[in-house]
């Protein structure tokens, strides 16, 4: 009969490691009395005695890990992360190496080509994504933490253990997103490696929101839309919330021609987002999918909405006005392209995309107005007013009124002889276009 001594009170994971250490010797010292005594241990007290053996030790391993885990729902990430180094510093245990892989994918503060990651304890009013803009490397102690060697290390220990291979997965998927071709292999390799290994892993029944995303995020690259609308799907019915999946699926369907099928999740991403940027992004691809679905006075709106989002911001700025042309809003009109130009006076290809944009919507005559109004505006900044003439004198070609553009060709040649060299290119472009309109007559 197996008879086993307790010293104080039964062990539990409420208890310290002395506690743990003291009932374990007491155990291998019965096992040593009953061995002495010459009694026999069938298979089954064999295998209690070693649970019995062991099982201080893994409930304390379980405490330990679970104070890392709670450190972490705290937001106190380098107390987390010195907390898992210490529990395995070897890098060892697969559960513990996962967990630090994930603590230092998503909740650094800064990090290197990811093999050195920062990390901070947030105090309550602190934002993990203020402090990555705000402050500088050198504020920081970095971590050298090689996870994709690590894992891979791993990986060939523990074949079985597809956890680890979603986890390689979620490093290359991340380090993809964070440095494309900036990292030790080209943005493509990481697209192929993150891909397989999500398959993988998926096929063999691990996977998450992400992973699935991962999988159909791929497949939209490569433009497998059908396929890829799957997959967004998937990762949808585990994380419905989430607006990254929500906007992917949305630009999928705008891709694959089905503008309509992408309003309702883009709209849920618009509704999700709570970044500026990636908000009015979200409003713009909404605003499309409205007019390709001919609903203007929708896509209008939400062109305002993206263009008050992210002020200033070109693409978006560029949808609002040609809608504001289409419906007529001829003097928005005009206040937004002359917006559009003061942030770019001298560069050409800012009112060479306002001429095409206004021929195309047959508003020849508003442009005109509006250029006249910015030869006034830039009357003392040659370059300007150089770049504003040059473009009017190709409007005043395209209309056919072929005089008065060798005019403005000439006096925008002249204003910019105030500030460009010689051997500036412009000049031959306005000596090419003068001469071809001379030999047309």
């Amino acid at each position: 009969m197996l008879i086993l001594f307790f010293t104080g009170p039964p062990c539990s994971i409420t208890q310290d490691e002395n506690i743990s250490n003291k009932t374990t010797f007491y155990f291998v010292q019965a096992f040593a009395e009953q061995k002495s005594s010459g009694l026999k241990l069938g298979m089954k007290q064999f295998l209690l005695f070693f649970i019995l053996l062991f099982l201080p030790i893994i409930l304390f391993a379980q405490k330990g890990l679970q104070k890392c885990d709670s450190l972490v729902t705290e937001k106190q990430y380098l107390s987390a992360f010195e907390c898992y180094d210490k529990a395995d510093p070897e890098n060892s245990e697969p559960d513990v190496v996962m967990k630090k892989a994930e603590l230092a994918l998503d909740y650094n503060v800064k990090s290197i080509r990811n093999h050195l990651f920062a990390f901070v304890d947030l105090r309550p009013v602190e934002e993990l994504d203020t402090l990555r803009k705000v402050l500088k490397n050198d504020s920081f102690r970095f971590y050298e933490f090689k996870i994709d060697s690590v894992l891979l290390r791993l990986s060939e220990r523990y074949p079985g253990n597809f956890q680890l291979v979603k986890t390689l997965g979620d490093f290359y998927y991340i380090t993809y997103r964070e440095m494309g071709d900036n990292w030790f292999i080209s943005a493509k390799q990481l697209l192929n490696k993150f891909y397989d290994l999500y398959l993988k892993a998926y096929e063999n029944g691990v996977y998450d929101a992400r992973s699935l995303y991962g999988i159909a995020f791929y497949h939209s690259v490569f433009e497998n839309y059908e396929e890829a609308e799957s997959w967004y799907g998937r990762s949808l019915a585990l994380k419905p919330d989430d607006p990254l999946t929500a906007y992917g699926m949305g630009v999928n369907c705008l891709l694959n021609r089905k503008p309509e099928k992408g309003i309702e999740p883009m709209r849920t991403a618009f509704q999700l987002y709570s970044d500026p940027l990636k908000k009015g992004d979200a409003a713009r691809v909404l605003g499309i999918m409205y007019y390709k679905t001919d609903r203007k006075q929708k896509a209008l709106e939400m062109f305002q909405k993206a263009d008050s989002l992210s002020p200033a911001y070109h693409p978006n700025q560029m949808f609002l006005l040609r809608s504001q042309l289409q419906m007529g809003q001829d003097k928005p009109a005009l206040e937004l392209a002359g917006v559009i130009f003061d942030q770019a006076p001298v560069d050409p290809d800012v009112p060479d995309e306002l001429l095409e944009m206004f021929r195309i919507e047959g508003e020849g005559e508003l442009l005109a107005t509006l250029f006249s109004n910015l030869l006034q505006q830039y009357r003392h900044n040659p370059e300007a007013n150089g770049n504003i003439r040059f473009h009017y004198g190709k409007l005043l070609y395209l209309e056919g009124y072929h005089k008065k553009a060798v005019k403005m060709f000439r006096k925008s040649k002249k204003q910019f002889q105030k500030t460009l060299p010689r051997d500036h290119h412009v000049f031959k472009m306005l000596d090419d276009m003068i001469e071809k309109i001379n030999e047309q007559g």
